[in-house]
This record gives structure tokens, C-alpha cells and sequence, in this order.
């Protein structure tokens, strides 16, 4: 009986092996920082409010930290928004945005359903993942995409 040992060769697939697998943790584990803590939070969204509206962005909120929070995920699909509807009592959430449209850019404009607008976000396909914590009085508000009126994700928010 001829019993060849392939020690040699088993180490190094050993060592490819563990190199991937290292290599894929830390790509997970960056993408989950930058879909959590996206760099350009600040700078890639304007918000705006009316005197007797207030929309309340991440640094007013540190008062409870983003892990215990509770979060809204939109995604834009090239169909339109995923969900259409949400409905949530008020106080200050986490709105997540999962950009899988396709497109370049998709420009998104949170206003309130008959008012003003309140935040507009772009948000490239380089990077697709956008998050805000807000805070939004009761009242229903409109996420439409600028250059897809027919994209709706209508939110509701209720009183306490």
C-alpha cells in the first residue's frame, strides 16, 4: 500500500484559507462601521425647518447611543421606496437609507406631506448606505426621490 503525505501542501492551503477568511471579516466589519457611522453624515445632507417644525438631526441626539436605538430602514429599489408606509410613534429613530436603485445618485427630500421640505439627501451609488438619527413632531411626511415623483415612502408619525 503507496500512502503519499501531503504535509507540505496543507499548511499553505491552511494559510490561504485563514488570509481570506481574515480578509472578508475585515471587509465586513468596515462596511458595517461606514453603513452605521457613514464619514459624511454632516456634510451630504442639508436640513431645514419651519419655526413650528423641528427636525432633529444626529447631534442633538447622543443621548442614547445608536446601538439602542430604534431604526427605519428604507431601501430604494430601482421600482421605488421599500417600504411605502411607516407608521411609528414619536420620538427619535435611526432612518437608514439602503441606496439599491441602481442609479448614479438617487436625491432624496423628506417634507411634510402638504409643507415644507425637510432634509434632502443625496446619496451615490459609492456610497449606498446613508443613516440619520431624527426626531420629527406627530404628522404624516413624504421620502420622494427627485427625479422619480412616483417613488413614495409615506411616514406617519404619532403622538405619544
Amino acid at each position: 500500500m503507496n500512502v503519499r503525505h501531503h504535509s507540505h501542501t496543507l499548511p499553505a492551503f491552511l494559510k490561504m484559507t485563514l488570509l481570506v477568511a481574515l480578509v472578508v471579516a475585515i471587509t465586513a466589519i468596515a462596511l458595517a462601521k461606514r453603513s452605521i457611522f457613514p464619514s459624511k453624515v454632516g456634510s451630504s445632507a442639508s436640513v431645514s425647518a419651519g419655526k413650528s417644525e423641528a427636525i432633529t438631526p444626529v447631534a442633538a441626539q447622543r443621548q442614547r447611543t445608536i446601538a439602542n436605538m430604534e431604526a427605519e430602514l428604507v431601501t430604494v429599489t430601482p421600482h421605488g421606496f421599500e417600504p411605502r408606509e411607516i407608521t411609528r410613534p414619536q420620538g427619535a429613530f435611526l432612518l437608514l437609507i439602503d441606496n439599491r436603485s441602481g442609479l448614479g445618485q438617487v436625491n432624496l427630500h423628506l417634507s411634510r406631506e402638504a409643507g415644507a421640505q425637510l432634509l434632502d439627501v443625496p446619496v451615490p451609488r459609492e456610497q449606498p448606505n446613508w443613516s440619520e438619527v431624527i426626531a420629527l413632531p406627530p404628522g404624516r411626511y413624504v421620502l420622494t426621490e427627485a427625479d422619480h415623483p412616483r417613488w413614495l415612502c409615506r411616514l406617519t408619525i404619532t403622538a405619544p
